[in-house]
């Protein structure tokens, strides 16, 4: 392989980032670092630029790989709100870079990164107008959403993150998208039309920027949930049910309950009871305690609640910070107190 063909493959396989960029020079550096300590072994010269070929190669294939788990964004950590550096460490372990840019003549879009559990995945995302619009509404949204999974249930919402500019044509937004099982690892077809924009609510949204974003990419995060098989009798409402399982992670905490009587449990909990302006009662509240003698109740009502067959109730629970789900010692659902081994 000659040194052009080589300098070819580099320009093709270099990450796009400036971190990718940095990752790869200290690869390098250490590459050279090793070579001084065995300066008595000196390759042929036609041997060289295959060799170098293939080390280049490694070397860019375990940049990309590694670049692809960064670390979380800044954005997102400001989203998120870990409680220290090792629980924004954690969650940097499981992010994904997706790194996937698409544009027309009314705006770019930008999807950046990716988290997730079993049951949510947070899609990190900035939209930049055209020069001369300013997004400084209170809330946003896409009209239509599509991204093609294999999961018969999709809940999708979208979060504003305040970027510290409120009158430039850019905004930063998290796509949450609730689903039954996890949708890591998938391939899927993206695509976002017309941008909407609302005053606080009860704001009604409308349409601000009209057009289509498509695009393909891969959902490579790693979740964070850990399922706990729990099988327990518990009593909801005065009737009989079974708690088969929790699943944790710092984003949300989902049961998985089965009865025979789920129709009067149902009737029995009642449509939710709004409290607040947007504000809800949770009917199958959780309480979670900590290690260190705290604790919080999910009072407010944050996330999905699924009943299948009139046999089985599946309920997830989200957070507007992430928890800290490593120090959790138990989880507290109806009469039954169930210990969590971390």
């Amino acid at each position: 392989m000659s040194n052009k063909n080589i300098n070819q493959l580099i320009e093709a396989l270099t990450p796009k980032t400036a971190q990718k960029e940095k990752m790869f020079h200290n690869i390098l550096a250490q590459s050279k670092d090793e070579n001084n300590r065995h300066k008595g072994f000196t390759l042929s010269k036609r041997l060289r630029p295959a060799v170098l070929a293939v080390v280049l190669m490694a070397c860019l294939a375990t940049t990309a790989f590694a670049a692809a788990y960064l670390g979380l964004d800044e954005t997102f950590k400001k989203f998120l709100s870990p409680t220290n550096h090792e629980h924004a460490q954690y969650l940097s372990n499981g992010a994904y870079v997706i790194d996937k840019q698409v544009k027309n003549e009314n705006g770019t879009l930008n999807i950046k990164q990716v988290i997730g559990d079993s049951n949510l995945t947070y899609i990190l995302m900035d939209f930049t107008a055209p020069e001369g619009t300013v997004l400084d509404a209170a809330r946003y949204r896409f009209l239509d959403n599509d991204m093609t999974t294999n999961q018969n249930f999709k809940s999708v919402d979208f979060k504003v993150i305040d970027d510290g500019s409120k009158s430039d044509n850019k905004i930063s937004l998290v796509m949450l998208i609730v689903t039954k099982n996890s949708i890591a690892g998938q391939d899927v077809h993206f695509k976002l039309k017309d941008l909407q924009a609302a005053d606080p609510f009860p704001g009604i949204f409308t349409t601000v920027i009209s057009g289509v974003w498509e695009t393909d990419f891969k959902l490579d995060f790693k979740e964070y949930s850990t399922p706990y098989e729990v099988n327990k009798n518990i009593s909801m409402f005065g009737y009989g049910a079974v708690l088969k399982t929790i699943s944790i992670s710092p984003l949300s905490i989902s049961l998985k309950i089965e009865s025979s009587s789920m129709n009067e449990i149902s009737e029995a909990a009642g449509p939710l009871k709004e409290v607040g302006v947007n504000q809800h009662l949770d009917n199958y509240p959780i309480t979670i305690k900590y290690q260190d003698g705290t604790s919080e109740t999910t009072n407010l009502f944050n996330g999905v609640h699924l009943t299948e067959s009139g046999t089985q109730l599946f309920t997830i629970k989200t957070f507007e910070n992430v928890i800290n789900d490593k120090e959790i010692a138990s989880i507290v659902f109806f009469d039954k107190e169930i210990p969590i081994k971390n």
